[in-house]
């Protein structure tokens, strides 16, 4: 996702599309960053634009966004082919869409919506099914994808102002020590990664990233199996604090060890975490 705005021009526009506070560093990039969500957190990002609308409804003109960021929203839309349709709208010619999706067929999933009474989730994607979707609905078209590995940010100590928002099964979070759980958090990440190496789980995937391109004669819908799609190396080291993934030579220089295992310092926030080479 940080390549796809990284280096676009300051007359670039990208639509950051169930936004929340924001969900990538705007200040990464030049472009125009329209925020675009139902609600913002009192700390949201600064940003060129920040717009209260429905998916299904841009109040924008078409063609005018170079890049789309959908990052773990799509499972959150409850119109889903009319926010397809939508996002094909406002798409420039050759601009791209990036959206992070989880597994809805996993334990990360099946945690999560346990926890947090469903917590929002209101469709199922596999990556096939996803693919098949948007390329059924739309003139995107997939270029490449990545694996998602989970960091159980989800479980973090939940904050004051974000609690009363939790379900009653969810704020049994609020009542263990903050430094405990960080530290049953730190240790699950590592732990459910060791789990699918040796005893061949899937509990530490969370799902996909995937860039698709607007075409403007696109191809006929080609239902490719993902193993045809060009597969981008996976960050399998995922902080436990603030999510954010790291590949494993980016770490190498931070490594530490703690009687028999490594340790590295989140480069994003500073925490803590369990290194899995």
């Amino acid at each position: 996702m940080d390549e796809l705005v990284r280096d676009l021009p300051g007359s670039a526009r990208v639509l950051d599309l169930g936004a929340g506070g924001g969900s990538f560093a705007y200040h990464s990039t030049q472009a125009k960053v329209i925020a675009a969500d139902l609600a913002f957190p009192p700390r949201a990002q600064s940003c060129w634009a920040r717009v209260i609308v429905r998916s299904q409804a841009l109040a924008l003109k078409d063609a005018t966004v170079d890049v789309a960021v959908c990052n773990h929203a799509f499972e959150h839309f409850e119109y889903l082919e009319e926010t397809l349709f939508e996002l094909n709208r406002v798409m420039k010619a050759g601009g791209y869409l990036w959206a992070a999706i989880p597994n809805g067929f996993c334990f990360d999933d099946d945690l999560y919506r346990f926890v947090f009474a469903g917590g929002g989730h209101v469709n199922r994607f596999s990556l096939q099914s996803f693919m098949e979707t948007v390329e059924a609905n739309t003139q995107f078209r997939v270029l490449r994808y990545k694996k998602l590995y989970s960091g159980l940010v989800y479980l973090n100590p939940p904050s004051a102002d974000k609690l009363p928002a939790y379900p009653r099964r969810a704020r049994l979070l609020a009542r263990v020590p903050p430094r405990l759980l960080e530290s049953i958090l730190r240790w699950a990440n590592y732990l459910t990664r060791f789990s699918d190496r040796y005893l061949g789980s899937h509990m530490s995937h969370y799902g996909w990233g995937i860039i698709f391109r607007w075409e403007t004669d696109p191809s006929p819908r080609r239902n490719l199996s993902a193993l045809q799609i060009e597969r981008a190396p996976a960050d399998l080291n995922v902080c436990f604090c603030c999510g954010a993934g790291h590949p494993e030579a980016t770490l190498k220089h931070r490594l530490h060890r703690f009687l028999f295992w490594k340790m590295y310092r989140c480069p994003t926030c500073g925490k803590e975490n369990v290194f899995f080479g």
